[in-house]
């Protein structure tokens, strides 16, 4: 189709960050005070992100070469570098925020399967952590439990993501010593009544889930083994390794805590052999001595052991373990960030504010960018294709196909007289569906049965 003469040529994404009210959020944040004389808001992330995605070397020259080949004009680096400021990570801060909230409105909707849609939202809770410069330890220290002399720098990403939607619905950058048990409370602030929360077991306290539970918020979380379980039927402790030993299976009303006795349903799935002796592998290995097992708990390492407040009626015992397979997505997600969208490449030299800035930035071009165009052409391209309908799309390949291919996907006309989306169409419903296995199932798979 021929660009109209009449219609000024955008760029995909222009056309994002003109739907995020860049220069309101600007003014918000006091980034911006008055009108820019040269480098708008909007200059200075479309920037960062053609020289996040290039080959040059991570710097503020690399930045403002960017920069003004976007504007026609020179820019020093200088110019950059008098705007690392804190206002300007709360403009980053409030980008990524728009963003997330723009996402929320998406009404995609999923091939879910029934079990799944009977839930308002799917909310899988996970964090992952970067590596940075050691200079930056002061402000994001890392584990100092093994050597409490060195002085190394981590910073922690805490994420939120739907899985009915296909969207995250948070993001916050904290120190690495702020552990997800500390975390846990601040799921409150986004979780409602009839939504589904899905979480590991580092986010495991039993006042947040009675909290969740007199909320109307259901959760499947995996058990802590160490717990003093009550039956809620005869009101005595339960032996849980002689329980198993007898039935193999479980999937029981109980109380959990002494003190807190908190109501749930526990599940109990033996897992395989092979799996299980790796556990007991390692957990003999473990160097900290404080986690010496004991044969129970080396016993028990051959169960997944779940803890749910949803209705057998709802769940059963099986769908409970196939839903808790989906926390799996959120760690493609997280694999993604790290080996495609180079959000772990930043630079030796950066400071706190450069760093927070780096990483802000990356995680405002993921929100718009690996979820959305990964809907996009799943929805997109089931309705054209068996294949893509039966197989589905892998995120990581459709990922993998997008940054290989960023400048003419990302930084191509919208409406360029070359047939973009005909080839688009093409090549990702070719090279990025999921391989036919027949030893395995996989997440497409998995999430419509």
């Amino acid at each position: 189709m021929k660009p109209n003469s009449k219609e000024k040529a955008v760029t995909i994404i222009e056309e994002k960050l003109n739907k995020l009210s860049i220069n309101k959020l600007s003014k918000q944040s006091k980034f911006c005070k008055r009108k820019p004389k040269k480098i708008t808001p909007k200059d200075l992330l479309v920037g960062f992100f053609m020289m996040a995605f290039s080959p040059d070397k991570k710097s503020y020259k690399s930045w403002a070469i960017k920069i003004g080949l976007l504007i026609k004009d020179k820019v020093s680096k200088q110019a950059l570098w008098k705007r690392m400021q804190p206002e300007q990570i709360e403009f980053l801060k409030k980008v990524l925020s728009s963003a997330i909230d723009k996402n929320i409105g998406n009404k995609i909707k999923g091939n879910t399967n029934k079990k799944l849609r009977g839930f308002k939202n799917v909310i899988l809770e996970d964090s992952t952590h970067i590596k940075l410069s050691d200079s930056l330890w002061k402000d994001y220290p890392g584990n100092g439990y093994w050597d409490t002399e060195a002085k190394k720098a981590i910073v922690k990403i805490q994420s939120a993501y739907n899985i009915i939607k296909k969207n995250f619905t948070r993001f916050e950058i904290t120190s690495f010593r702020k552990n997800d048990q500390g975390y846990a409370e601040k799921i409150l602030e986004i979780v409602k009544k009839g939504d589904l929360l899905i979480r590991d077991l580092g986010y495991f306290v039993l006042r947040i889930f009675r909290k969740l539970d007199e909320q109307g918020v259901f959760f499947i979380s995996r058990m802590k083994r160490e717990l003093k379980i009550i039956s809620k039927k005869e009101e005595k402790p339960i032996d849980l390794a002689k329980m198993l030993s007898r039935k193999g299976q479980l999937d029981i009303e109980v109380f959990l805590g002494e003190e807190e006795r908190l109501p749930v349903r526990l599940i109990a799935i033996p897992v395989d052999q092979a799996v299980a002796s790796e556990r007991r592998r390692k957990a003999r290995a473990n160097r900290d001595r404080r986690c010496n097992p004991s044969k129970e708990s080396l016993f028990l390492l051959g169960w997944e052991l779940f803890i749910t407040n949803v209705p057998q009626e709802r769940l059963n015992l099986k769908d409970i373990a196939e839903i808790y397979f989906l926390r799996w997505r959120i760690e493609i997600i997280f694999k993604c960030w790290k080996s495609y969208f180079k959000i772990t490449e930043i630079p030796k030299d950066a400071n706190k504010i450069r760093m927070e800035s780096y990483i802000y930035c990356m995680l405002i071009f993921i929100v718009l960018f690996q979820v959305g165009f990964y809907n996009y052409y799943m929805k997109r391209l089931s309705s054209r294709s068996i294949k893509v309908k039966m197989r589905g799309l892998s995120m990581m390949q459709v990922m993998q196909y997008l940054v290989s291919n960023i400048n003419m996907l990302v930084f191509g006309l919208k409406n360029s007289s070359y047939n973009l989306e005909l080839i688009l169409d093409k090549q990702i419903s070719y090279y990025c569906i999921y391989e036919s296995r027949h030893d395995r199932v996989n997440y497409y798979e998995k999430i419509n049965n």
